[in-house]
């Protein structure tokens, strides 16, 4: 984060708004979730990984399923009958493993405390979504705009458009955070002032120093 981001935060005026991703910010998959994904790639896991990530593609913006995005995967590798049934039920319990960053959360509980409007900003699959309200994402936040729900997904600048016609809002007094430097540019580009979060640059290897870093020079409350 720069003195230009500081300088262009403070020009907005006083937050009242918080949107922060999840995937490297407040969550990140739990160990073990590769080991799911290992008997069907044969041998080029990385491969299989970003056909994967590749396949959900269609899954984000709730135009397909991502049942129906794996089952295509596994079919064009052979898979076929019974055995692809349970292999996609295996493959799809890869993105149920999800680990919580609990002080991440507590950090979001201080700001609404303080009187901030905090939402997710993320996105997921259906599938994936409802894992997540599961753990506890609908009452952590005040809105969660999930991708698949708002029919459209980062980095295309109409998801941001999206949610800020549902909050009702302009861009200004509206921060959102992101590990992804695409994500923050499309962001940018319709108004909101925009920080890319880095995981890895904290002393914690959640990244909660750095989340709270950049809340506290945005000038978000609470932190």
């Amino acid at each position: 984060m720069t003195s230009n981001d500081l300088t262009a935060s403070r020009a907005a005026g006083a937050v009242h708004t918080v949107l922060l991703d999840a995937d490297g910010v407040l969550q990140w998959p739990a160990d073990g979730w590769l080991e799911k994904w290992r008997p069907y790639a044969g041998d080029d896991l990385e491969g299989f990984v970003r056909q994967m990530f590749l396949a959900e593609q269609p899954a984000l913006t709730g135009a397909v399923t991502i049942q129906d995005c794996v089952e295509r995967v596994l079919r064009d590798r052979g898979h076929s009958g019974e055995e692809l049934s349970r292999a996609v039920e295996e493959v799809l319990s890869a993105w149920a493993m999800i680990e919580i960053f609990e002080d991440a959360f507590a950090l979001v509980d201080r700001v609404r405390a303080a009187g901030t409007r905090c939402c997710l900003a993320s996105n997921q699959q259906r599938f994936r979504r409802d894992i997540m309200v599961d753990l506890g994402y609908a009452q952590r936040f005040d809105r969660t705009f999930f991708s698949c729900d708002l029919g459209i997904a980062k980095p295309d600048p109409g998801y941001f458009e999206a949610v800020l016609a549902d909050l009702g809002c302009g861009p200004d007094g509206v921060i959102f955070v992101d590990d992804r430097e695409d994500n923050v540019e499309a962001a940018r580009s319709v108004g909101l002032t925009a920080f890319v979060h880095d995981t890895h640059a904290s002393a914690d290897d959640r990244g909660l120093d750095d989340l709270a870093r950049i809340l506290r020079e945005a000038g978000v409350p609470g932190v």
